[in-house]
Formats: structure tokens, sequence, C-alpha cells
């Protein structure tokens, strides 16, 4: 199976860092204390039954992600002020070895459990390199002096009442969109089908060689929300043979593109256009308000003009622990280089 890369994996192409002294504060800041833990404990569930409770991300999900199993992989943190919590922070470690929110880019629109205003506070408090990404977030982070580095790029996506077939005869795709309809026309296509939104999962990380711990978040929060009503999973079938699907979420009444795949078999059928298509369909038919592809990747917008901004931030409350980071990865880099040369 093939599929192409999607929002959820948080990998920018296009995004130019912007200047970290523009989000430079003056401001002396109390940094709150932090509390490591490898395990959840009642001492967390007493501090995030404390903390504002998000739709995007309910408090039980937010447990679920950060105690899903990933061998050493995953950290929580207890951030706290005279006794009262700021927010908990649970981080995973990825393959290239950044330290990133358990819920970065498997949920839309929450980053993690926090007092309103304290986000930033909280995450530059941990003391190591955390990169965030404000998934769907309406506006630019607010300001702070631990933000070392800032991305942003657009994100396209278009109203459900938007004419969309005049869009896609002016970006020269409609062509492609109904020849593709025609040629897929004899594929059956399921909806929250039990067990599709994992497969659609699965067979995205095994083309792109997502790691297993993060694959089971993904799992986790998309069956999760699918029990909610706020998730949709899409799986096109030739006969019996899985040819292409589509896992997307519904978020402030958009349906939102998360992982998709397509198998590398059905390619004169154009199924990756046919499933973008469908995501547009779908869309109308739950009366949803608007479609949300993301950013990211150029194909995008022929499919959908840009209509927000995206950001990614890479934040260190401790300047010598982020130079330290910066060099490590640099030499990982290298090493990584050598090693495929070879």
């Amino acid at each position: 199976m093939w599929q192409a890369q999607s929002e959820a994996k948080g990998i920018s192409l296009t995004a130019q860092p912007i200047s970290p002294e523009r989000h430079a504060s003056n401001a002396v800041r109390q940094k709150p204390r932090v509390t490591w833990f490898r395990q959840w404990n009642t001492d967390l569930d007493d501090a995030l039954s404390r903390l504002p409770e998000s739709d995007a991300c309910p408090h039980k999900l937010f447990q679920l992600l950060a105690t899903g199993s990933t061998g050493n992989r995953k950290l929580i943190a207890l951030v706290h002020d005279k006794g009262a919590p700021v927010a908990i922070a649970a981080l995973r470690r990825t393959q290239d070895a950044r330290w990133v929110p358990v819920t970065h880019y498997v949920v839309p629109g929450f980053v993690l459990p926090s007092q309103p205003g304290r986000l930033l506070d909280a995450v530059a408090s941990l003391g190591v390199t955390v990169d965030l990404g404000f998934w769907r977030s309406e506006r630019e982070p607010p300001s702070h002096e631990a933000i070392r580095l800032l991305w942003s790029e657009p994100s396209f996506g278009m109203e459900t009442s938007d004419d969309f077939e005049a869009y896609w005869r002016k970006t020269g795709k409609l062509y492609a969109i109904r020849g593709a309809r025609k040629k897929c026309s004899g594929f059956s296509l399921a909806m929250n089908q039990p067990g599709a939104a994992r497969t659609i999962i699965m067979e995205w990380g095994k083309a792109w060689g997502v790691d297993k711990g993060e694959l089971a978040d993904r799992i986790t929060a998309a069956e999760y929300l699918e029990r909610e009503g706020r998730h949709i999973s899409l799986m096109l079938r030739d006969g019996d043979r899985q040819v292409g699907g589509a896992n997307c979420f519904i978020h402030n009444n958009a349906l939102v593109a998360g992982v998709y795949f397509r198998s590398r078999e059905y390619e004169k059928q154009d199924i990756g256009t046919y499933i973008l298509y469908l995501t547009f369909e779908v869309a109308q038919k739950l009366n949803l308000e608007s479609v949300d592809l993301g950013g990211g990747h150029a194909y995008k917008q022929r499919f959908a003009p840009a209509r927000g901004v995206k950001y990614e931030t890479r934040v260190c409350g401790n300047v010598v622990r982020y130079q330290f980071d910066r060099a490590l990865g640099k030499l990982r880099r290298t090493a990584l280089a050598r090693r495929t040369a070879e």
C-alpha cells in the first residue's frame, strides 16, 4: 500500500522559520514548578480534574494518550504554581529524537490541558526542547521569550456552500476528478466500519515508516472520537480488497483531513484524487460547514484555496539546553546521512 502523506504527520515542506526575536519579551515571568512522572497516578488525576476540559480532546482521551505504551519514550510532567495545577504535559519522543506532546497532530485543535494563557509558560518550564503544532488554531501563538523558532504556512479548505467544481475548473483539477470518479465508480465506499480507522492508520504508517507507538496513539484517538461522533473513516473497496481510505475529524463543524492511504496497485484508477474528492462530498452529505485539508503540500491548493494559517513552534525555556539539543540534533543528522550513503 502507498498513500499521500497528510496534515496529520505534522511535517512542513514549505514553511520558513520566522525570527524568534519578534517573540521576545522583557516581562519577568515567575516560572512554575515541574514534577515528572513515568506513570499516571492519583496526583495527576486530581490535577487533571482541576484543569479546563477541551471538547477537542476530553480528559479521558488525554489520559489514554498519556498512558499509552511506547516503552520508555513517554514522560508526563505536572506543572504547578503555588499548589495549583498549571498544566499537564504528556510528551512523546519521536523517531528523530524530538519531544512533542502526545496530541501532536493526533487530534486537531488541542495541545495539552492547561490554564488559560499558560500553555507556553508551562512548556517553557519543562527544561527540554518541545515542538508544538497549532493544528486548527484560529490565531498565531502568543509571544513568549521561550519560543526559539516559529514556522507558518497556509492551510487549504473550502466552505461546503462554495462551488467546488468552479474552483476545480479554475485550477485545472476538474478533468482529473471527473476521470477518477468514472474509474472508481465500481468501488464500494463504507463509512465508520469496525476496524477501518485502525487499518487506514496502519497502512499509512507502513508506507511512511511511522513507529508503532505513534500509530497506537493515533488509533486510540480515532477510535475514541469515532465513538463520540467526531471522527469519520472512509474505506474504499474493490470487492473484498481494501484499495484506499481516509480518516477525518469533525472539529468546529468542519471535516478535517487526517491520514489517507491508497493502494499502489490501483494507480491507474487515480484512487488518491478520488478519495480527496470524497472528502468534499462527505462533508456536504453530513451538513458540515467546511472542509479543511490542512497545509504542508502544494497539491492541496488544486483542491481548495488557502483559507488559513498553520503554525508550529519550537519552545525551550533553558537556553543552554536548547543549544545542546541543536548540536546533538546536527550530529544525529550527520551520522544518519553517513549511514545512508554507505
